[in-house]
Protein backbone atom coordinates (compact mmCIF):
# COMPACT_ATOMS: atom_id res chain seq x y z
CA UNK A 1 0.00 0.00 0.00
CA UNK A 2 1.17 3.75 -0.70
CA UNK A 3 0.73 7.08 1.03
CA UNK A 4 -2.78 7.77 0.10
CA UNK A 5 -4.25 4.22 1.52
CA UNK A 6 -2.35 4.13 4.80
CA UNK A 7 -3.69 7.44 5.93
CA UNK A 8 -6.96 7.06 4.83
CA UNK A 9 -6.83 3.51 6.40
CA UNK A 10 -5.44 4.82 9.82
CA UNK A 11 -7.95 7.69 9.50
CA UNK A 12 -10.90 5.55 8.99
CA UNK A 13 -9.76 3.26 11.97
CA UNK A 14 -9.21 6.40 14.40
CA UNK A 15 -12.45 6.88 13.67
CA UNK A 16 -14.20 3.81 13.95
CA UNK A 17 -12.20 2.86 17.24
CA UNK A 18 -12.53 6.34 18.55
CA UNK A 19 -9.05 7.03 19.72
CA UNK A 20 -7.00 9.88 19.05
CA UNK A 21 -6.75 10.71 15.09
CA UNK A 22 -3.05 12.64 15.46
CA UNK A 23 -1.61 9.53 17.34
CA UNK A 24 -3.06 7.28 14.01
CA UNK A 25 -2.02 9.87 11.33
CA UNK A 26 1.81 10.00 12.65
CA UNK A 27 1.58 6.46 13.21
CA UNK A 28 0.21 5.70 9.53
CA UNK A 29 3.78 6.41 7.63
CA UNK A 30 6.47 5.17 10.30
CA UNK A 31 7.11 2.09 9.08
CA UNK A 32 7.67 2.79 5.63
CA UNK A 33 9.76 6.37 6.75
CA UNK A 34 12.01 4.26 8.23
CA UNK A 35 12.28 1.03 6.07
CA UNK A 36 12.23 2.62 2.46
CA UNK A 37 15.46 5.22 2.86
CA UNK A 38 16.80 1.98 4.56
CA UNK A 39 16.75 0.16 1.74
CA UNK A 40 16.75 2.80 -1.10
CA UNK A 41 19.37 4.59 -0.19
CA UNK A 42 21.84 1.94 1.73
CA UNK A 43 20.97 -1.43 0.36
CA UNK A 44 21.80 -2.90 3.85
CA UNK A 45 18.09 -4.86 4.02
CA UNK A 46 16.51 -7.38 1.63
CA UNK A 47 13.49 -5.20 0.79
CA UNK A 48 11.92 -2.00 2.22
CA UNK A 49 10.28 -3.50 4.61
CA UNK A 50 12.15 -4.84 7.25
CA UNK A 51 13.25 -3.59 9.91
CA UNK A 52 9.75 -1.31 11.00
CA UNK A 53 7.12 -3.77 9.34
CA UNK A 54 7.46 -6.01 12.82
CA UNK A 55 5.87 -6.30 15.79
CA UNK A 56 8.78 -5.76 17.83
CA UNK A 57 8.95 -2.53 16.18
CA UNK A 58 5.06 -1.95 16.19
CA UNK A 59 5.07 -2.30 20.14
CA UNK A 60 8.63 -0.02 20.62
CA UNK A 61 7.51 2.97 19.09
CA UNK A 62 3.85 2.42 20.87
CA UNK A 63 5.79 2.32 24.27
CA UNK A 64 7.73 5.23 22.90
CA UNK A 65 5.01 7.43 21.69
CA UNK A 66 3.30 6.81 25.16
CA UNK A 67 6.44 7.72 27.29
CA UNK A 68 6.98 10.70 24.79
CA UNK A 69 3.37 11.86 24.17
CA UNK A 70 1.19 10.48 26.64
CA UNK A 71 -1.53 6.94 26.98
CA UNK A 72 -4.00 8.66 24.81
CA UNK A 73 -1.41 9.75 21.72
CA UNK A 74 0.23 5.99 21.87
CA UNK A 75 -3.30 4.57 21.99
CA UNK A 76 -3.81 6.68 18.16
CA UNK A 77 -0.69 5.46 17.69
CA UNK A 78 -0.97 1.46 18.33
CA UNK A 79 -4.18 1.99 16.02
CA UNK A 80 -2.40 3.81 12.82
CA UNK A 81 0.82 1.14 12.79
CA UNK A 82 -1.02 -1.72 13.64
CA UNK A 83 -3.87 -0.68 10.59
CA UNK A 84 -0.26 -0.27 8.03
CA UNK A 85 1.20 -3.57 9.03
CA UNK A 86 -2.49 -4.78 8.29
CA UNK A 87 -2.60 -3.02 4.99
CA UNK A 88 0.75 -3.88 3.61
CA UNK A 89 0.04 -7.43 4.36
CA UNK A 90 -3.27 -7.89 2.89
CA UNK A 91 -1.77 -5.80 -0.26
CA UNK A 92 1.08 -8.49 -0.09
CA UNK A 93 -1.87 -11.22 -1.36
CA UNK A 94 -2.17 -8.83 -4.75
CA UNK A 95 1.54 -8.20 -5.46
CA UNK A 96 5.01 -9.46 -5.07
CA UNK A 97 6.53 -9.17 -1.33
CA UNK A 98 5.02 -9.21 1.67
CA UNK A 99 5.65 -8.84 5.34
CA UNK A 100 7.79 -10.00 8.28
CA UNK A 101 6.14 -9.50 11.49
CA UNK A 102 8.37 -11.94 13.59
CA UNK A 103 11.69 -10.33 12.42
CA UNK A 104 14.46 -10.72 13.98
CA UNK A 105 12.73 -13.73 16.21
CA UNK A 106 11.76 -15.87 12.89
CA UNK A 107 14.07 -16.44 9.23
CA UNK A 108 12.03 -15.72 6.45
CA UNK A 109 12.56 -16.13 3.40
CA UNK A 110 12.90 -12.46 1.81
CA UNK A 111 11.59 -11.11 -1.04
CA UNK A 112 14.11 -9.14 -2.65
CA UNK A 113 12.52 -6.10 -2.70
CA UNK A 114 12.20 -1.97 -4.94
CA UNK A 115 15.16 -0.35 -4.28
CA UNK A 116 13.40 3.01 -5.37
CA UNK A 117 10.42 4.82 -6.02
CA UNK A 118 10.00 3.71 -9.32
CA UNK A 119 10.37 0.31 -9.19
CA UNK A 120 8.32 0.06 -5.67
CA UNK A 121 5.27 1.56 -7.61
CA UNK A 122 5.86 -1.09 -10.74
CA UNK A 123 5.15 -3.84 -8.25
CA UNK A 124 1.35 -2.72 -7.45
CA UNK A 125 -1.29 -4.95 -9.43
CA UNK A 126 -4.88 -3.21 -10.98
CA UNK A 127 -6.32 -4.80 -7.72
CA UNK A 128 -4.29 -3.39 -5.36
CA UNK A 129 -4.45 -0.33 -7.19
CA UNK A 130 -7.98 -0.58 -6.72
CA UNK A 131 -8.26 -1.11 -3.05
CA UNK A 132 -6.18 1.83 -2.67
CA UNK A 133 -8.47 4.11 -4.42
CA UNK A 134 -11.15 2.78 -2.43
CA UNK A 135 -9.75 3.45 0.75
CA UNK A 136 -8.34 6.91 -0.13
CA UNK A 137 -12.34 7.74 -1.53
CA UNK A 138 -13.76 6.06 1.93
CA UNK A 139 -11.35 8.23 3.90
CA UNK A 140 -12.21 11.56 2.33
CA UNK A 141 -15.75 10.83 2.93
CA UNK A 142 -15.61 10.17 6.26
CA UNK A 143 -13.17 13.51 6.88
CA UNK A 144 -15.82 15.41 4.64
CA UNK A 145 -18.64 14.40 6.68
CA UNK A 146 -16.75 14.81 9.74
CA UNK A 147 -15.91 18.07 9.42
CA UNK A 148 -12.94 18.67 6.57
CA UNK A 149 -10.49 20.18 7.34
CA UNK A 150 -10.27 19.29 10.92
CA UNK A 151 -9.15 15.78 10.83
CA UNK A 152 -6.20 16.73 12.92
CA UNK A 153 -8.28 16.78 16.18
CA UNK A 154 -7.65 15.22 19.60
CA UNK A 155 -10.90 12.42 19.17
Amino acid sequence: MILPGHIAAAFIASKALRVPTRGAMAASMCPDMIDKPIRWLTRITPNDRIPAHSLLFWGATTYLAGHLAGRSFAKGWAVGYGVHLLCDEVNAHFNPGRIYPWWPFKRYTYHTGPTGLRSSLGDFSKTSLLLEATLAILGIALWWRSGGGRFITTR
